[in-house]
């Protein structure tokens, strides 16, 4: 806990607080959230989205599910905030879920659909090995990413996991810790405001080298308990 203020000390150095706010899931608040329902045709998702896989039991539940009569094997859930969010702290704490070829994210994210380029801060967990944390930006539709190796099975447990946003770098942290920073000296960094994401979802077998093949007619499911964003304004926005 200590490393964390230390690091927040960091970056309101020269930055004052907004406006974020906190989210425990004791229901669903849909004047925050978005849930998606809508068929969704992208090369690297055998998902499609419906609210019948976001429930609120005890934290928000995200299931996935196999189904049948369409061109994606699989249904998943997803929910966005209306809002977007620009520099800041965006916490999740969050139990994802295990088995080849299924992945939990949490990460923010603008794009063409939103009418402009494609910027993305990514958590991920793959479910073929939930004792890795993936980490990965886009700016402009360029990737960075990479995994990292955790203590523990992600998957056992809620656990928080977390990034930090500034003009200057893109810092990830598991339980408190800082596990990796990407600095702006290293390659771009996201500078769009984006919504905040969860979901859970299968990946295409075009890409199943990196995530692995999911099994016909397999479920999963993934908890999320918490999730906090506190953003920054810097002084010339």
């Amino acid at each position: 806990m200590r490393v964390l203020v230390m690091a927040m000390s960091v970056m309101m150095t020269n930055a004052a607080m907004a406006d974020g706010f906190g989210e425990r899931f004791d229901q669903l608040d849909l004047s925050r959230w978005t849930v998606a329902q809508y068929e969704f045709k992208h090369p690297s998702f055998d998902t499609d989205w419906n609210r019948s896989q976001v429930q609120v039991d005890q934290g928000l539940m995200l299931q996935l599910d196999p189904q049948a009569g369409r061109e994606n094997r699989f249904v998943g859930g997803s929910i966005r905030t209306h809002a977007t969010h620009h520099y800041g702290r965006f916490e999740a704490v969050m139990q994802p879920a295990r088995g080849a070829g299924v992945v939990t994210g949490f990460f923010t994210y603008t794009g063409p659909h939103y009418g402009t380029r494609h910027d993305e801060i990514d958590i991920e967990f793959l479910g073929k090995n939930t004792n890795q944390i993936h980490l990965a930006t886009f700016v402009d539709g360029k990737l960075w990413n990479k995994f990292i190796d955790l203590p523990f099975d992600a998957s056992d447990a809620p656990r928080t996991y977390a990034f930090e946003w500034d003009a200057d770098a893109v810092r990830w942290y598991v339980e408190g810790q800082m596990i990796y920073e990407r600095r702006a000296a290293d390659g771009a960094i996201p500078s769009l405001p984006g919504q905040v994401y969860a979901n859970l979802w299968a990946a295409d077998p075009s890409i199943k080298s990196w995530s692995g093949l999911a099994r016909q007619g397999i479920s999963a499911h993934a908890k999320v308990t918490a999730i906090n964003v506190t953003a920054l304004v810097t002084p010339d926005s």
